[in-house]
């Protein structure tokens, strides 16, 4: 099987774990956010905080560091690997135990004590699945990892529920994720070839640490700068806004987190494959980058336009609050999706410390964004993490361009359309949106009629104005997905 089939085999294979995750999360939270309140969110919220805070000082990197290793004793740098990592781990729950009694003081909260007890279990074991984890990817095994992870990911929110209903209160979000984890870890090690012996493998670590020390730094200033406004958030406007907050965040992450997560995977197992190929590289990129934009921006589009549906619709009337903050960090989503291969295009290059150079002049405008902006709600904090965000994601865009020694004009060229469209598109179905009646509809019906219509648009669109595009990504969906060409070329008319 070729590259480009298992690439396009393991993007359906994390496609349908992301679908699954989604649509297990959002029938857990349906029930969750009914029982329980903001302030219980934003609770597990900030003690989540401190704890990704302190992480980053470790473990960030490994995945990249194995992805990219190009040396043929695989089997000895992932045996260092994990104790590298195992060790980490341990020295940073030690500091996140530390810690908590102040932090709980700071936030006013005795809960936190409890809670971290369970969130820093749960640290523990994601950690150690991480060599496993990126042992599948660098051998292109995506579809086994997913079967693997797929009955977990089934079990854990239905857990959510009941435990939610048997009065485990705000623990409820976290406690069932404690139980399958350990398990889920040892399931993943016994399917791989790591066997770990007694040997630590010390003279390896130096090497581990020289590729992932930039991005450990990177990691840290965007971990202070991402978990930052929440921290402002929580200090200036309380706990229960925080909550807000979260649930706009995940939701406008909702369509590009997973998906950003998974061609991320993927991408970071591929491209490696082609550093010697610039213009190679650069194709494969850029048609993947197509793809990925052709089919996430509508997504948003429509997300964005029936913001307040969506929100009654999943969480109630009591989290209408959360629909305007949706609305502008579903723009900053937009553009974090089609700069998504940033750091895969770098890692695979091998320029870690010039991505890292970013991240520290991005932190403090982040930062002052982000207090500024509290001073004007929740809303007014996405406003200016979004101005922010989306002004930085251009310079990450010339450096990747850079790497793969292209003009940036022509991935402005090559984007540009899939922006256009979904925006005109957008725009008009929200003009159309508030001078009907459309409103009065429940809000299941408000959602289909405006995606039904905006996705016909879209279509017409395609085999019209953009017919061109249509026919490059098909051409690409039939090398990497060809039992779904033929539904793609029938509706696009090719």
């Amino acid at each position: 099987m070729s590259v480009g089939r298992k690439a396009g085999k393991g993007f359906v294979s994390y496609l349908f774990r992301s679908a699954l995750e989604k649509v297990m999360g959002i029938i857990a939270m349906i029930f969750l956010a009914r029982k329980l309140t903001p302030y219980d969110f934003g609770l597990v919220s900030i003690t989540e905080v401190l704890l990704t805070l302190i992480s980053v000082i470790g473990t960030t990197g490994l995945a990249e560091f194995l992805l990219a290793y190009r040396k043929d004793d695989t089997e000895e740098i992932f045996k260092a690997a994990f104790w590298f990592n195992l060790i980490i781990t341990l020295g940073i729950v030690i500091l996140f135990f530390g810690a908590i009694p102040f932090w709980s003081v700071w936030q006013h909260d005795e809960k936190i004590r409890n809670i971290s007890w369970v969130v820093g279990g749960i640290f523990i074991f994601s950690q150690l699945q991480t060599i496993p984890k990126a042992w599948f990817s660098k051998n292109l095994m995506f579809d086994k990892q997913v079967r693997i992870q797929a009955p977990f990911i089934i079990v854990v929110p239905l857990t959510k529920i009941l435990a939610v209903f048997m009065g485990f209160g705000v623990y409820s979000l976290i406690i069932p994720t404690l139980l399958f984890q350990p398990l889920l870890t040892l399931v993943l090690y016994f399917n791989t070839t790591i066997r770990p012996t007694l040997q630590l493998h010390l003279n390896r670590w130096r090497e581990i640490y020289h590729f992932t020390k930039h991005l450990i730094g990177a990691t840290i200033f965007s971990r202070i700068t991402d978990q930052g406004d929440k921290f402002i958030l929580a200090k200036f406007l309380g706990l229960e806004n925080l909550g807000i907050y979260n649930i706009a965040y995940q939701l406008a992450e909702l369509v590009t987190s997973q998906v950003v997560q998974i061609s991320g995977g993927v991408v970071s197992s591929v491209l490696p494959k082609y550093v010697h190929d610039k213009q190679l590289f650069y194709k494969h990129y850029i048609t993947f980058l197509k793809t990925l934009s052709f089919f996430i921006l509508p997504l948003l589009a429509i997300l964005f336009i029936t913001a307040k549906p969506t929100i009654q619709l999943l969480y109630g009337s009591q989290w209408l609050g959360a629909v305007l903050p949706l609305q502008i960090m579903i723009v900053a989503a937009a553009f974090k999706a089609v700069s998504s291969s940033y750091g895969s295009v770098m890692n695979s290059f091998h320029l870690n410390k010039k991505s890292f150079i970013v991240t520290i002049v991005y932190a403090p405008f982040h930062l002052a964004a982000s207090a500024f902006g509290s001073m004007f709600g929740v809303s007014g904090l996405a406003t200016g993490v979004t101005i922010v965000k989306t002004t930085f994601i251009n310079w990450n865009i010339k450096q990747l361009m850079d790497a793969m020694s292209v003009r940036v004009i022509n991935w402005y060229r090559d984007i540009a359309p899939y922006f256009l469209i979904s925006a005109g598109i957008g725009l008009l179905i929200t003009l159309l949106y508030r001078f009907s009646n459309i409103d009065t509809l429940q809000p299941g019906y408000t959602i289909a009629v405006v995606a039904g219509v905006f996705m016909l648009l879209y279509i017409v669109a395609f085999r019209t104005i953009y017919k061109s595009k249509a026919v490059e990504i098909g051409a690409f969906i039939s090398i990497t997905f060809p039992k779904l060409s033929p539904f793609f070329n029938t509706v696009l008319g090719i």
